[in-house]
């Protein structure tokens, strides 16, 4: 089992042709520009509507919060293959994976294995250590998710999407009993799970601050359960970050718990626009520390 485990990890690792990254990317990009159009002129909504103070809450706290996770995200990996990199490389590392993630190629996984195996470990083993926070986070995800689905939407639905995040869970146990270090393990094994646990949360408000900010009351048990459409984004890595596949996804979900379906459009793409924002200003920080470093 751990050996498919790790050839299916592998093959995630393999980005596709460029002739395919490229269509997708045009594809996805153009696709959400026009859902959003067309979702915002449905919706009847002027730009005078729109509430700033959540935006605002997104950009400078959410988003950061988000940046922040990410970090301890690889810094988690990074113990889970024996490895403590310094603090400061960890932001960097978080900012470059984000915007890897943007390209149609599982961007995030690639820069950290890359990372991980760049400072001493083997491929095989970067691989694996990498991939263990990233499917927690899809099990936990996939299990809250899926109960909030279940008491906002269908039932049957919420106990599909529960499956498959124990699914997970069952994976990611395997890997990381086989990767990481015997000593520390259950506070590392904890502390993995405190990470992820903190995306959910910090996704759930993106989303929740997102449909706030259009003007539409919405329930922590609703932005729970939209948060499902960003973990299934993860597991399907050759979109762009997701790009156009979280929109549609979000979108979808919208009816199904009570919200109208050119919300979840607007508030897929309004969360995505806070986002890119974001950290196209990190990278620019990133970059000119770089440059004044030299």
């Amino acid at each position: 089992m751990r050996t498919v485990l790790h050839r299916l990890l592998e093959q995630r690792a393999q980005p596709l042709p460029a002739f395919w990254r490229n269509t997708i990317l045009v594809v996805a990009a153009g696709g959400v520009l026009m859902a959003s159009v067309w979702a915002w002129r449905s919706s009847g909504l002027q730009t005078g509507d729109l509430d700033w103070a959540p935006i605002a809450i997104l950009l400078l706290v959410a988003a950061p919060v988000s940046l922040l996770l990410k970090a301890a995200e690889f810094a988690l990996a990074a113990r889970v293959a024996g490895q403590r990199p310094p603090t400061s490389r960890l932001l960097e590392i978080a900012i470059v994976s984000s915007a890897a993630n943007l390209l149609p190629l599982p961007g995030s996984l690639l820069v950290t294995v890359r990372s991980i195996s760049e400072d001493g470990s083997s491929y095989g083993t970067a691989l694996a250590a990498s991939a263990v926070p990233g499917l927690t986070w899809l099990g936990i995800t996939g299990v809250g998710g899926g109960i909030a689905i279940g008491i906002a939407g269908p039932p049957v639905l919420g106990a599909i999407v529960i499956a498959l995040g124990v699914g997970a869970l069952v994976a990611t146990l395997m890997l990381f009993r086989s990767t990481a270090p015997s000593t520390g393990r259950l506070a590392l094994g904890a502390s993995i799970v405190a990470v992820e646990t903190g995306w959910l949360g910090v996704s759930a408000l993106r989303l929740g601050l997102a449909v706030t900010a259009l003007g539409i009351d919405i329930e922590p048990i609703q932005a729970f359960a939209l948060s499902v459409a960003g973990a299934l984004t993860v597991a399907i890595g050759f979109f762009p970050g997701g790009l156009g596949l979280r929109e549609v996804l979000i979108a979808a979900l919208s009816p199904l718990i009570g919200l109208p379906f050119d919300t979840g459009v607007l508030l897929g793409s309004l969360d995505r626009v806070v986002w890119l924002l974001f950290l196209a200003v990190a990278g620019a920080i990133l970059a000119f520390t770089r440059r004044a470093a030299t």
